[in-house]
This record gives structure tokens, C-alpha cells and sequence, in this order.
């Protein structure tokens, strides 16, 4: 056996899949932190490589970049919203299958969540230092959300920022806590009835 630099045992070899993924995770929980504590560019990989308790050269293999890592944690987010093994089913219609309304509670909960918001505000403060930061956030979420709802409607981006709306500032400005899945539903329902969907 060997060590792994946080102290704990690791075994000789290569790592499996699952052993892979995991280490991922865990960089990617460590950089979410550390964004939220420090901000982008208070985020160096020599930093990011202390919390998560690796190398640098395991953050590049793992991740990539700065950059990279940045996006990746926003792409997190969107295996929140767009589970890939959930196919997207325009015929869904009965209470509870409805796709676009299960695309459109997911989306308000992830994106009205602790760590969505703080990414958001991080990305905006630091937009005007980092100009690749924002187009890479909007890139790997709203982009990606928005494609999404396209496939279900054909408002996809009336749809989403209604989607966010006032609730989403007031979570940005901090006055609100997220939504409970029950006040998510009723903002959702409200929308899709707005828009005749």
C-alpha cells in the first residue's frame, strides 16, 4: 500500500472507474468551495490541489485547468437538471410524466440552490476580469437549459427566464432562502400556465 497525500491508505495501481469518478467528485466539491469562499481569481491550482488534498498534476488529469475545473463544476449542475439516462418525451402528458414540467421543477430547484447562486453571483462579479469565465458558465448552464426547453417548446428562452425570474434575483440579492420542491412546483406551474404550455 501506499500513501495518499491526505495521510489515508491508497492502493498501488491504477485507479478504477468508480475509484476515478470519485476522485473527480471530490476535487470538484473542493474548487466549488473554494470559488464560493474566495472567488475565481482568488483561486489558484496550488490552492485548489491543498483543500482537495492532491497534486496539481492530479487536478490536470483528472479536470484540466482552472478554467476547466470551473466549468466542470457547472456542468455538475446540469446532471442535476439534464440526467442523461432520462430521455426527453414530448408525449408526456399525465400527471407526473410530464417531461416538461419534471425539465422545469429541476431546473428551478438547481438553479434557486446555495451553490447555483453563488457560482452566479462569483461568475458576475468577475465577469469583467474574466470574460472566458462568463462565456463558459453561460455556455455549460443557461445555453445548455435552454436547448434543452427547446426540444419541449418553442418559447425555450421566454420560458427560461420566467423560469428564474424574480424569485432567482432575490435569491441572488440574498433575501430569499431556495424553494422548498412544493413552492419550486407552484412558481412552475404559474409559469407553464402563463405561457399556455
Amino acid at each position: 500500500m501506499t500513501r495518499a497525500v491526505d495521510g489515508g491508505p491508497r492502493k498501488r495501481g491504477r485507479p478504477t472507474e468508480s475509484e476515478r469518478e470519485q476522485r473527480r467528485e471530490e476535487i470538484l466539491d473542493a474548487a466549488v468551495r473554494l470559488f464560493l469562499r474566495h472567488g475565481y481569481g482568488g483561486v489558484s491550482l496550488d490552492r485548489l490541489a491543498t483543500e482537495a488534498k492532491v497534486t496539481k498534476r492530479t487536478i490536470y488529469g483528472y479536470v484540466g485547468d482552472k478554467t476547466e475545473v470551473f466549468t466542470a463544476a457547472v456542468a455538475r449542475l446540469n446532471r442535476e437538471v439534464l440526467p442523461e439516462a432520462e430521455p426527453v418525451d414530448r408525449q408526456a402528458r399525465t400527471p407526473g410524466a410530464n417531461a416538461l414540467e419534471a425539465l422545469a421543477v429541476r431546473l428551478v430547484i438547481t438553479l434557486h440552490s446555495d451553490v447555483a447562486i453563488g457560482l452566479h453571483r462569483m461568475v458576475v462579479a468577475e465577469a469583467h476580469q474574466f470574460p472566458d469565465l462568463a462565456t463558459g458558465f453561460y455556455a455549460a448552464g443557461p445555453q445548455r437549459y435552454i436547448d434543452a426547453l427547446s426540444d419541449l417548446v418553442p418559447c425555450p428562452e421566454e420560458l427560461f427566464t420566467l423560469l428564474l425570474g424574480e424569485p432567482h434575483r432575490r435569491r441572488l440579492l440574498g433575501l430569499d432562502a431556495p424553494p422548498s420542491r412544493a413552492r419550486a412546483e407552484a412558481h412552475v406551474n404559474g409559469v407553464l400556465q402563463l405561457l399556455d404550455l
